[in-house]
């Protein structure tokens, strides 16, 4: 069996390279003071009846909701809070904000500002050609970017990370990266060629990779349980990259143990505190997390898929991903398909 991480590969960039990103209407908007916008929750009703309200043809299968939002300042500077007794964030150009779930918060140019809703001012021309829109009261401008965005399957993901991640544009490691590809993608949305989304899913990926990144280097592993803090333990953070890396491999706690340079017994146990779930549990879910994008991206028949994932055959292999998906691998794989296709 292949053992230790290839020197170029480290676990991090294994969790990560599993992501699939999709950011969702993401622009440019344009604010002069007075001025203050609105973001909250949307269920895939609300998003049905404001297209339906901007004269937009409906597809077969609604857009689902976005999971979090990515939003960065352009020009000028501006105030975020949300709705739960935190500190408003002053933010200045360059800034940049992940935020990691469906939450309600504000932009505004001052904190005290009025905030009307972001869906109120979202027009027919937004939707179609990713036209930013305008607002405000015709003092100081401000232009910040914004977009929703959300995962194939990585809620837990998610989970473990801030409700808010901020990368300042005075961060000396990131500030002029981030910059940089914030400069690439506002041109891409303005040209708006053949082949845009694709660029900026990836754009908005690498911003999200960056911003990941720099939370988990300032992480300790303060035995919270979860893969996130785990990747501050120098003697576990291998072993969740091995999983990743090679799920079909049949890995024992033993084998796992003797990478991270422990006892069998000494490695479970600081395996389970650090992740929160014990080391084959973990295994079972980068399991899955592969087949999952093994069924949804490519058309390979499931005992293929079965093998791919470290099993020996197809029953078993089903039966594990209901447990864990609460559907079969087939019924999976039509729900994600396009349809038509």
């Amino acid at each position: 069996m292949k053992s230790a991480l290839p020197p170029h590969l480290d676990p991090l960039t294994l969790v990560l390279d599993g992501v699939s990103l999709r950011c969702m209407v993401p622009n440019a908007h344009e604010m002069t003071a007075p001025w203050g916008i609105r973001y909250g929750p949307v269920t895939p009703g609300e998003i049905r009846k404001r297209l339906v309200s901007l004269g937009i043809d409906l597809p077969s299968k609604p857009p689902p909701p976005p999971q979090g939002s990515v939003i960065a300042i352009i020009r000028g500077n501006c105030w975020f809070d949300m709705d739960n007794g935190q500190p408003q964030l002053p933010l200045v150009s360059g800034d940049l904000l992940i935020v990691t779930r469906q939450l309600s918060f504000c932009l505004r140019d001052e904190p005290n500002s009025v905030a009307v809703s972001f869906g109120d001012l979202i027009q027919k021309e937004y939707i179609l050609e990713r036209k930013g829109f305008r607002h405000g009261g015709g003092g100081m401008p401000t232009t910040f970017l914004s977009g929703g965005f959300r995962f194939e399957d990585d809620q837990e993901l998610l989970a473990s990370l801030p409700p808010v991640i901020h990368l300042r544009s005075s961060d000396e490691n990131s500030g002029p990266w981030v910059s940089d590809t914030l400069r690439f993608l506002v041109h891409e949305l303005s040209d708006c060629k053949a082949g845009t989304q694709s660029i900026v899913n990836h754009l908005v990926h690498v911003l999200f990779v960056q911003a990941v990144r720099s939370y988990v280097s300032k992480v300790t592993d303060t035995g919270q349980g979860d893969w996130l803090h785990a990747m501050a333990n120098p003697e576990i953070a291998p072993a969740i990259g091995l999983m990743h890396l090679r799920p079909e491999e049949p890995w024992t706690v033993a084998l796992l143990a003797e990478q991270a340079g422990l006892s069998r017994s000494a490695f479970s146990a600081k395996f389970t505190e650090a992740v929160g779930q014990p080391p084959l549990q973990y295994l079972i879910e980068c399991r899955m997390r592969r087949a999952r994008a093994l069924l949804r991206d490519t058309k390979l028949g499931l005992k293929v898929v079965a093998q791919k994932v470290g099993y020996a055959n197809e029953s078993a292999f089903s039966n594990s991903f209901r447990r864990l998906a609460g559907v079969s691998p087939g019924e999976y794989r039509k729900s994600k398909r396009p349809p038509g296709k």
